[in-house]
């Protein structure tokens, strides 16, 4: 009988599955399907998770020789604009449909970051962008530059000794009836060496409420894994936010994702969500609605409140409201910070991770952290869409809000 070859990640995979359904009664395991595991949502239905880890030759994080030497602001901003020039991005490939304000609108995020942020900062926001390739690193400081939730993240961590780890960006497109995100992940593929998982699961998103989306990863030299999850609405929902905001903003990233880690028993352990938004929440900075909870751990998400921005010209206004008058309001919330959990593999396994990869396993290293799940929960996806038209203070659209759920 021909026996089925069993990769090393796949291996890998099945023992992390093993490693949970022995620690917790509540999981399941998935039949013909070793690799997975699967719980039931508060109730709702069962979620199955895929704990097979991503896998990819390791790559240099080109981003360093633009930062390491950043020492104020304005060293920040020339190092952004030389990485925009080092490599092909979306302006000029496929941004023909995005209005002229979203240039603007970063313009005045820069602006604003030269009168306004510190040196110490500044300092600050290189030194972490510094580890990444040039594409995350771009969008990093963008996101940096223009959401004071993502930097009290960076100055808590450094009060509480944490390490803060990149976890995914969101870049929102256009409409798939242009292919708006096929054409970036094509470029994203050919110039800047990202792969699309080996799941075939975890490849393509599709939400029947109108949108769907691709999940690309790369993985450094380092030890990071940097995620990309590229957005899109569907023609058959006009009034899916996601379309309209591209439109507005461009490719800057609809949200940074960050989660954290501390060195305990010479490994990392993730910061539980609770702990997260406890320290951002000292801050100053607001939180919106949970969800993951009943992951254990493996992947909780919240959103912080969106960065309000009441700069729209008033053509682009006009032109909203003739999609709907709602949209207005709901286009004002931009970008935010998301704020993860992924609960952290034992050393032993991630030793086994890191050996898969070529990359020699330091468990006091800051970028070897190892989190059992890899992917995203397309219920939990569509969470933080939903939430992210919403505000603390008012509430969007009855009609928009429901095509995000």
């Amino acid at each position: 009988m021909h026996k089925q070859t069993i990769t090393r990640e796949h291996q890998l995979g099945r023992e992390r599955s093993l490693s949970l359904l022995k620690q917790y009664s509540d999981w399941q395991a998935v039949e013909l399907h070793d690799t997975q595991v699967s719980i039931n949502r508060n109730d709702l239905e069962w979620v199955s998770m895929d704990l097979t880890p991503v896998c990819g030759m390791p790559q240099e994080s080109t981003a360093e020789p633009f930062f390491r030497e950043v020492d104020t602001v304005e060293q920040l901003v020339e190092a952004y604009y030389q990485c925009c020039s080092a490599v092909q991005l979306e302006v000029g490939y496929l941004d023909a449909h995005v209005h002229s304000y979203a240039n603007e609108f970063l313009n005045q995020i820069f602006d604003r970051a030269q009168q306004h942020l510190a040196d110490q900062d500044a300092r600050l926001i290189a030194q972490w962008v510094s580890d990444f390739d040039i594409y995350v690193a771009v969008k990093a400081v963008e996101s940096l530059l223009n959401s004071e939730a993502d930097l009290a993240l960076l100055r808590a961590a450094a009060q509480q000794n944490w390490h803060v780890h990149f976890d995914h960006l969101a870049i929102r497109c256009g409409c798939s009836d242009r292919q708006h995100a096929e054409k970036l992940v094509k470029l994203l593929v050919s110039s800047h060496g990202y792969q699309a998982p080996a799941v075939e699961s975890e490849v393509f998103y599709h939400f029947s409420d109108g949108w769907n989306a691709y999940y690309l990863f790369k993985i450094l030299r380092n030890g990071l894994v940097l995620r990309l999850f590229i957005d899109q609405s569907e023609p058959s929902n006009p009034l899916q936010i996601i379309q309209h905001w591209n439109r507005v903003y461009g490719f800057t990233a609809h949200h940074l994702a960050m989660r954290a880690t501390r060195i305990s028993n010479h490994q990392h352990q993730e910061i539980p969500l609770s702990e997260l938004t406890t320290a951002i929440k000292k801050q100053g900075v607001q939180v919106l609605a949970a969800t993951g909870d009943y992951t254990h751990g493996l992947l909780e998400q919240v959103f912080t409140r969106p960065e309000q921005n009441d700069s729209l010209p008033k053509d682009l206004i006009e032109e909203l409201k003739q999609v709907d008058p709602a949209l207005v309001k709901v286009i004002r919330n931009g970008k935010l910070l998301e704020l993860v959990s992924r609960r952290e593999v034992p050393m032993k396994m991630a030793e086994s991770y890191f050996d898969l990869l070529g990359i020699n396993y330091d468990s006091t290293s800051q970028h070897h952290s190892c989190p059992y799940y890899d992917y995203f929960l397309p219920a939990q996806a569509a969470h933080v869409i939903r939430t992210s038209v919403q505000s603390l203070n008012h509430s969007a659209s009855n009609r928009l809000d429901a095509n995000v759920s």
